[in-house]
């Protein structure tokens, strides 16, 4: 008993060691490959709890993080093993209208889709300029130019041009940077 307790122990602390390796990602942002290569490393983790042996385990889960990385390094250098091993984006929406076919091809209901649009903060598909399934599964879209939400720089550009300059720039951190006070400090609090 003491001894599966030990291998687990070293098993744990090998995978552990071997994965950040790996690289740092979420499992909703891995790819599918990650994801079975994460799966197996699990299941000759497991196999060694079961009594197979500590070393060949251990062996086979470096092998597959090795092959991990040589997939995602030669993923780095040619594109088209990028789009082989990884896939690529899927657009589903454009112009506001909605791509059934690739929705089919994803085999995505309309309902998940709308989930989606309403976890982005999206109340209509016509909002959507182009939007696209990511490779690692999550939604990614722009905005229509009319649906944008406004930001602090349109607020002041637009308040700007239509009030003039309607506060001044300087602050109390403008005073730091720059060592000089905009008003005259009293005598007595210098």
């Amino acid at each position: 008993m003491g001894n599966i307790i030990l291998n687990a122990i070293i098993l744990a602390a090998m995978g552990t060691l071997l994965l950040r390796l790996a690289g740092r990602k979420s499992l909703a942002q891995m790819t599918t490959p990650q994801v079975a290569i994460l799966l197996t490393i699990g299941a000759v983790l497991g196999s060694e709890v079961g009594g197979k042996g500590l070393l060949p385990s251990i062996i086979a889960t470096a092998t597959f993080i090795g092959f991990l990385v040589a997939m995602e390094w030669i993923s780095l250098r040619w594109n088209g093993a990028e789009t082989a091993v990884k896939g690529k984006a899927i657009l589903i929406i454009s112009d506001g209208n909605l791509m059934i076919d690739n929705l089919k091809k994803l085999r995505m209901s309309v309902d998940d889709l709308e989930q989606r649009l309403r976890l982005a903060g999206i109340s209509h598909f016509q909002d959507v300029k182009t939007g696209t399934i990511e490779r690692n599964g999550e939604f990614g879209y722009e905005w229509m130019p009319e649906a944008k939400p406004v930001t602090v720089k349109d607020l002041e550009r637009i308040l700007g041009e239509k009030l003039g300059a309607l506060t001044n720039k300087n602050n109390i951190f403008t005073e730091i940077k720059g060592d000089t006070h905009e008003q005259a400090i009293p005598e007595i609090l210098q």
